[in-house]
């Protein structure tokens, strides 16, 4: 069986406008996705009150909350503070078992941006909550304390 230059012209233009609505879709999905400040951290529940305690007992330690939102769990002053992984300045905090560094800089703890940390009763128990950015409206720009 032939294909003829009706059938030809048939198959191109079906291949055509199955590949522009292919490009459609992916430029819908990428203006769409596509973000203007990085994630929205919000609130985070990082455990039981108990818990949390016992582990900063031993010593900082790190915690992910998804994307760029890493912190440090510690102990200032006998209160649990979440230390930012990356401070204001752009240097990646680090403990390095006796002290913190920034970018090769040993600084003190009181020099080092937090975020709040609040002691909530949920459901009859004590959980630490971490403000690592107050999630906005949308179309409004989250604030970080």
């Amino acid at each position: 069986m032939a294909i003829g230059k009706s059938d030809m012209k048939l198959v191109v233009g079906a291949t055509v406008a199955v590949l522009l609505v292919g490009a459609f879709i992916a430029g819908v999905m990428i203006v769409t996705t596509r973000g203007s400040g990085g994630p929205v951290c919000g609130q985070l529940n990082i455990g039981l009150a108990s818990d949390v305690r016992s582990h900063v007992q031993d010593g900082p330690y790190f915690q992910t909350g998804g994307g760029d939102c890493g912190f440090w769990l510690a102990l200032d002053g006998g209160d649990i503070a979440a230390y930012r992984a990356i401070q204001p300045d752009g240097c990646t905090l680090l403990w390095r078992g006796d002290h913190w560094e920034c970018d090769g800089n040993t600084l003190a703890a009181d020099a080092l941006k937090q975020y709040p940390v609040n002691i909530q009763t949920q459901q009859g128990v004590d959980v630490v909550i971490v403000n690592l950015g107050t999630p906005a409206p949308s179309g409004a720009v989250p604030t970080v304390p």
